[in-house]
C-alpha cells in the first residue's frame, strides 16, 4: 500500500519535469492507440467475414449438393428424405435446376444463368430483396436481377424470351425458346450475380432444359452455422460420392474467405508491435523517472524503506500508466465501433459487396487484447523497478 500511495503522489506531483510528463502522455497514448487499433481491426475483419458469409449464403446456401453426372440428381425426393436425418442438423433443403441460357429482350441478348426454384421454398424471404413485382412464380414468369434489368432496360411486366441451348445448335439440336413475363426484379447485394442470375419455376425449368424429373442440385441450410464443415464432410460420406458431391459455402467462395483469413494473419502481429513500442516507452519513462527520483530513493532507503517498497513504488507507477492507456484504448476502440454502427460515417465502394464498413464487436477478443497488453505491461515495468531498488542510498543522496 505504501508503494501505491507514493506512486500516485509522484504521478500527481506538480514539480515533476515537463519532459517526464510528456513521456507519460506519450506512453498512455501509445498503449491506448495500440489497444484501440487491435479492437477495431478485429471488429472490422469479423464484420467482413460475417457480411460476406451472409451474402454468399443468400445466393447459395450453407451447403450445396450437386451431381457430376450430366443427367443431374435422380429421385431427389428420396435424397431429401435421407438428408433429413437428425444427425445432419439440417433446417431446410431447397432443390433447384440451374443451366446456362440466353435472354432476349427486343433486339438485345445477354448470356444468363437460369435457376428453377420452388415457390414453397420462399427464396426471396431472406436477404434477396424484391424491388418491384411479386416473387410468386408460375409457368410463364421470370424474376431478374436489378443490374441485368437496368442493362437491358427491362421493367416489371415486360416480355422476354429465354433461349435454352444444350451443346452446339444444329438442325438436329435446335434450342428451346420460351416466352416469359417479368414478374419481379430483385437485388441480392452481390451485383455480379444480379447481372446473370434469373429465376423461373422449377417445373418450367425441367421442361425447358429437358431434365425430366431430375434436378441439378440442392441447397442445404443448417440449424447451426458453426457446423458447416463438419456436416459437409458427413453428408459427403453418406451420399453417393463421387456421382454426387457436397460443398460448403466456404469451398464455393474459397477466394473470398481465403482473402479474409490472409488479412487476419498479420494484423495481430503488426498491431501488436504498436503495443510493444508503447510498452517500451513505459520502460524508458520509468528509467528516466528513476534518474529524476534518485535522491528521493536514497532518502526513502535511509528512512527504512526496503527494496521491495522501492520495487512496488515504480511498479505501481508503470501499472497505473498502463491501465490508464488500456482503459482509454478500450473506451476509444469500442466507442468508435459504436459510432460507426449508429451513424455509418465511413462508406466503402460497392466493389466490396457492401456500402458501409461492417463491424462485429467480439468481446472475447477484446478481453484477450486487454489481457495481453496488461501482461506485457507487467513484464516491462519489472526491470526498471528492480534496477531502482538496487541503487545504493549513499550514492543516491550524493546524486545531482
Amino acid at each position: 500500500m505504501f508503494g501505491f500511495k507514493l506512486a500516485l503522489r509522484f504521478l500527481r506531483s506538480r514539480k515533476q519535469s515537463g519532459f517526464i510528463s510528456f513521456i507519460t502522455l506519450i506512453s498512455v497514448t501509445g498503449i491506448a492507440i495500440g489497444v484501440a487499433s487491435l479492437i477495431i481491426t478485429i471488429a472490422v475483419l469479423n464484420g467482413f467475414e460475417k457480411e460476406i458469409t451472409a451474402k454468399a449464403v443468400s445466393l447459395s446456401s450453407h451447403i450445396q449438393l450437386t451431381s457430376f453426372s450430366t443427367g443431374g440428381i435422380t429421385d431427389y425426393i428420396k435424397v431429401i428424405s435421407e438428408l433429413k436425418n437428425p444427425e445432419f442438423g439440417i433446417k431446410e433443403i431447397q432443390p433447384y435446376v440451374q443451366k446456362e441460357a440466353v435472354i432476349k429482350f427486343r433486339d438485345q441478348t445477354e448470356g444468363i444463368i437460369t435457376k428453377g426454384v420452388r415457390n414453397e421454398d420462399s427464396i426471396f424471404a431472406g436477404r434477396r430483396k424484391i424491388l418491384s413485382g411479386t416473387s410468386e412464380l408460375n409457368d410463364t414468369s421470370v424474376i431478374l436481377g436489378n443490374k441485368l434489368a437496368r442493362k437491358l432496360g427491362i421493367e416489371t411486366g415486360d416480355k422476354v424470351f429465354i433461349i435454352a441451348v444444350s451443346g452446339l445448335p444444329s438442325a438436329d439440336n435446335t434450342p428451346d425458346i420460351k416466352k416469359f413475363t417479368v414478374s419481379a426484379i430483385y437485388e441480392s447485394g452481390l451485383k455480379e450475380y444480379d447481372d446473370v442470375l434469373v429465376y423461373i419455376n422449377m417445373e418450367t425449368a425441367q421442361k425447358l432444359f429437358r431434365t425430366g424429373s431430375n434436378i441439378t442440385g440442392m441447397e442445404i441450410f443448417l440449424n447451426d452455422i458453426d457446423k458447416i464443415n463438419k456436416t459437409t464432410s458427413l453428408i459427403r460420406q453418406k451420399i453417393d460420392y463421387p456421382d454426387n458431391n457436397a460443398r460448403s459455402v466456404y469451398q464455393l467462395y474459397k477466394g473470398l474467405f481465403t482473402w479474409i483469413e490472409l488479412q487476419k494473419e498479420p494484423i495481430p502481429v503488426v498491431l501488436g508491435l504498436i503495443v510493444i513500442v508503447a510498452a517500451v516507452n513505459i520502460t524508458g519513462f520509468l528509467l528516466m523517472l528513476v534518474l529524476e527520483k534518485t535522491e528521493t530513493i536514497g532518502i526513502l532507503k535511509t528512512m527504512g524503506a526496503r527494496n521491495s517498497d522501492i520495487v512496488s513504488l515504480f511498479f505501481f507507477q508503470g501499472m497505473i500508466i498502463s491501465l490508464t492507456g488500456i482503459i482509454a484504448g478500450n473506451i476509444l476502440g469500442y466507442g468508435l465501433c459504436l459510432i460507426q454502427l449508429e451513424s455509418e460515417l465511413i462508406k466503402i465502394p460497392e466493389i466490396y459487396y457492401m456500402t458501409r464498413v461492417p463491424l462485429q464487436m467480439d468481446f472475447r477478443s477484446g478481453a484477450l487484447v486487454t489481457f495481453s497488453a496488461l501482461l506485457l505491461s507487467v513484464i516491462v515495468v519489472i526491470i526498471p523497478s528492480w534496477l531502482a531498488s538496487r541503487l545504493n542510498p549513499v550514492n543516491c543522496i550524493r546524486f545531482k
